[in-house]
């Protein structure tokens, strides 16, 4: 295991406009929790994160910066089981603080890796 398999890197993520909407208009899969959603699809060479948390969902930038922390954190840590697949992470409702948001996360991508395992090379 190499540091950039354990780091978050420029090329774990979705950069451009044109591949969040390649995820919004043909997902293979949506993991729904009660408050996030997760939308899968294929990927071509490597797991690929991207984050759309709005304003109009959380308020609070420290919230919105919360959120993004703890669903790389999870990404990061999870994405050496994933097979290629770019994720695209939406609140669907507001939450408090006093809600454990980073439970919701691991839920969801312990189902995320077993439901997309990585490739034996």
């Amino acid at each position: 295991m190499t540091v950039s398999d354990v780091c978050f890197q420029k090329k774990d993520r979705l950069l451009t406009p044109a591949q969040f909407q390649a995820v919004f208009d043909a997902p293979i899969k949506k993991i729904h929790g009660e408050h996030l959603l997760l939308f899968i699809a294929q990927g071509e060479t490597l797991p690929r994160l991207g984050l759309a948390i709005t304003k109009k969902k959380l308020k609070n930038a420290t919230d919105r910066n919360r959120l993004k922390r703890l669903t790389r954190e999870q990404f990061r840590l999870n994405k050496s089981g994933l097979a290629d697949v770019d994720l695209v992470l939406i609140v669907k409702k507001r939450y408090d603080k006093t809600y454990d948001i980073g439970a919701e996360l691991a839920v969801m991508f312990s189902k995320l890796k077993k439901m997309y395992p990585s490739k034996p090379s």
